[in-house]
């Protein structure tokens, strides 16, 4: 599922777009859930997320580094053009 606002009366996507998706193509949008998440879903989601770290390899890891590396001037540029 694709994150988006309102801005000005459009629709703006927060994150890239599927690639299967077409300009015209119809999509049903839905109003979110602004509730905040139950400490039970928090720990839930936490501890999915530290048993899927256990099995990571070093590799994988030192993925991940130069990714986020590359992603932080790009994340600061885009909210300096907002």
């Amino acid at each position: 599922m694709v994150n988006a606002v309102v801005t000005g009366g459009e629709i703006r996507p927060l994150e890239p777009l599927p690639p299967d998706w077409r300009e015209g193509q119809r999509l049903r949008i839905e109003k979110a859930d602004d509730r905040e998440a139950s400490v039970e879903e928090i720990d839930r989601d936490f501890a999915v997320l530290a048993a899927l770290c256990e099995t990571s390899e070093p590799a994988d890891e030192e993925q991940l580094e130069r990714a986020l590396q590359e992603a932080r001037p790009q994340a600061k540029e885009q909210v300096r053009r907002q």
